[in-house]
């Protein structure tokens, strides 16, 4: 049961988290104009902020000690967010006209104004959120 209530509290840090980090990089690339590996960047790292302090305490409850899981935390993310970028830049270079199950959804993205690269950003957003919970779940705040 811990298992599912953690996994559930982990998706709702989540959840807001890729909120808060898509309404930063959407501002930062759409009406910023900055370029997508900046905003990128500064989303995951606000979102990064974020869901340390929420999982430590709330998710996970870890009373473990906040420097080894700060560095393990942000370890995890280094790794998840390379990965990510790696696969969103792929994305990009190689499908960035027509990613895996854009025409599928199309019409829906296109009435919220989401063109492929934007949709490439939630493809890896989503693969990055589930290689950091099997990580830190079962390394960062191991319990």
């Amino acid at each position: 049961m811990e298992v599912i209530k953690q996994g559930i509290k982990y998706g709702v840090v989540g959840i807001g988290n890729t909120l808060l980090s898509l309404i930063i990089i959407w501002i930062m690339t759409k009406p910023g104009g900055c370029p997508e590996t900046i905003s990128n960047l500064t989303g995951y790292t606000v979102g990064l902020i974020n869901s340390y302090l929420w999982n430590k305490k709330w998710t996970f409850r870890s009373e473990g000690n906040w420097t080894g899981s700060a560095i393990r935390f942000f370890g995890v993310f280094a790794v998840c967010y390379l990965m990510q970028l790696g696969l969103l830049l792929a994305l990009n270079r190689y499908c960035p006209e027509n990613p895996p199950l854009y025409g599928f959804f199309k019409p829906l993205l296109l009435m919220f104004k989401i063109d492929a690269p934007f949709y490439n950003q939630i493809l890896a957003m989503f693969f990055y959120t589930l290689a950091n919970f099997i990580i830190n779940k079962f390394y960062t705040f191991k319990t």
